[in-house]
């Protein structure tokens, strides 16, 4: 069995997704690249007023004054051919994009026997897309092609002889000469095709017309063209005038967003990143990637995240367009050990993160996390790695070895009385006294190929009289108390550190 959904009117369908238009207003669709810009596609109101596919636009507004031409979007229909694939691949993966609007699947291996209810499923599926199909179910892909036609809107051919009878041979899609001669002869249909004779009919006009009573009597069978491609989560559009206020952006990302997580939950997918381009009237687009801290098929959680961003946003000029892609990623399941705890709601504490970012500015907010350099005290602010759960095992070889150092930031000033080139007196508002032990020099440098000639200090450590440990760097003929490192002192022959 084969299934075929079909989306009558496609170039019309999708530019309508997104347009609110009232029902009674004439719309067709023309093609700019034409000659004649000629009319792909026309609506119900606009088929009651004389308008017909393949008329030139001059000749539809002659026919009704009232007519709204829209010029076509290969990228609407794009992505509305993107919504029938992914609807087809519901129930089967066998799936071929037949073409422009028309889609047949595959069901051999399917356990359904209520042929009838699988096509209104995919009907609604489609409908919850905002786009109107027919389905057809036949035994083979023409036949169900042919009743995805008539379907209203779904027709399921369980009698092909029965159903090709009173089907107009224009229908099934003959060589124009071909036809002209059946015609001539008065044959008309599938079912006057087939009451010829099928040898002599083949050999007084052809292959063509063998092939021709093959497909009127319902027995063609071809392979389905299944191009397994990148399945593509986008949505975008172009406005008539550059948006001036927030809400009208948010709007229409809050419908995009609706119909892309449908799409994915139909599929048994979620986000894991989302970019979001907006393009701006006369200048360069701005397009910004949006990480989900735990990926998620949940249309309010994303607009949450989309909104904590725009609302910081500021452009030079109005926006006149934007895309939306969400790209899948891997839904968390991670299996922790007994002492490991994940966060409540990683998207909550993401969009937190967001908003704080939002306040105090890009690198202000976040983890401390240690930059890949020598040059002591030096780290950044980063995002946290929310997916990333370092296990017991990994944390324990993390761990910094030694005794713990409490820094000072700023590092504080200090007098050094030095003999022998070794410390031997502190004074400081943090430290003051004798030196009994020290240890260093520790000579570290970097960045000398930059063109600031780079950095250089020294740093020790030295034991006070009171038993207390300090770290010293000297920089630039400074020295600076870097911080003091407490502990359990056990004296020894060997000095303060054994």
């Amino acid at each position: 069995m084969h299934l075929v959904l079909q989306l009558p009117g496609f170039p019309l369908q999708a530019l309508r997704r997104w347009r609110d238009d009232p029902p009674d207003l004439p719309l067709a669709v023309t093609d700019p690249v034409g000659h004649r810009h000629p009319v792909l596609a026309v609506n119900g109101a606009a088929w009651r007023a004389g308008v017909r596919p393949g008329q030139a636009a001059v000749q539809a507004l002659a026919r009704c004054s009232g007519v709204v031409l829209l010029s076509r979007d290969v990228r609407q229909e794009k992505s509305a051919m993107q919504a029938l694939l992914q609807a087809g691949a519901m129930f089967s993966p066998e799936v071929e994009a037949t073409s422009a609007g028309v889609v047949t699947v595959g069901l051999g291996r399917s356990r359904e026997r209520d042929w009838e209810g699988l096509g209104a499923r995919a009907v609604e599926a489609m409908r919850a897309c905002l786009l109107e199909a027919r389905a057809g179910l036949g035994p083979n892909p023409d036949l169900a092609l042919l009743a995805s036609r008539r379907a209203r809107p779904v027709l399921v051919v369980t009698e092909p002889s029965v159903f090709l009878r009173r089907i107009a041979l224009r229908d099934l899609g003959p060589p124009s000469g071909l036809l002209a001669v059946l015609e001539g002869w008065g044959v008309r249909t599938a079912g006057q095709l087939t009451a010829l004779p099928y040898a002599e009919t083949a050999d007084r006009l052809g292959p063509e017309a063998a092939r021709l009573w093959e497909l009127a009597a319902g027995r063609v069978e071809r392979p389905l063209r299944c191009e397994v491609g990148e399945v593509e989560y986008r949505e975008g559009m172009d406005f008539e005038h550059a948006v001036e206020t927030l809400e009208p952006l948010l709007f229409v990302l809050r419908r995009f967003l609706d119909q892309l997580t449908l799409r994915m939950r139909a599929t048994w997918r979620v986000a894991g990143v989302m970019r979001l381009t907006i393009q701006v009237e006369g200048g360069e687009p701005v397009v910004r990637t949006f990480t989900v801290p735990s990926p998620s098929a949940d249309a309010g959680l994303l607009f949450r995240i989309l909104h904590t961003h725009l609302e910081s946003l500021r452009l030079e000029r109005g926006p006149s367009g934007v895309v939306l892609e969400l790209f899948p990623g891997v839904a968390e399941a991670t299996q922790f050990q007994l002492f490991e705890n994940a966060l409540r709601d990683p998207n909550r504490f993401g969009e937190t993160m967001a908003r704080l970012l939002a306040l105090t500015g890009e690198g202000r907010a976040g983890v401390a996390v240690v930059e890949d350099s020598h040059r002591p005290d030096r780290w950044r602010m980063a995002t946290p790695a929310f997916q990333r759960v370092v296990g017991v095992r990994e944390a324990e070889r993390d761990m910094t070895s030694g005794l713990p150092l409490h820094r000072f930031r700023p590092p504080m000033p200090v007098r050094v009385v030095v003999e022998g080139w070794r410390p031997v007196r502190l004074d400081s508002a943090a430290v003051r006294g004798r030196v009994v032990e020290s240890r260093g020099p520790w000579r570290l440098s970097g960045q000398w190929w930059e063109a600031g000639g780079g950095w250089r200090c020294e740093e020790w450590e030295v034991a006070m009289v009171d038993g207390s440990l300090w770290r010293l760097r000297r920089e630039e003929g400074e020295w600076y108390v870097d911080g003091c490192m407490e502990s359990a002192v056990v004296r020894s022959g060997e000095g303060m550190w054994a």
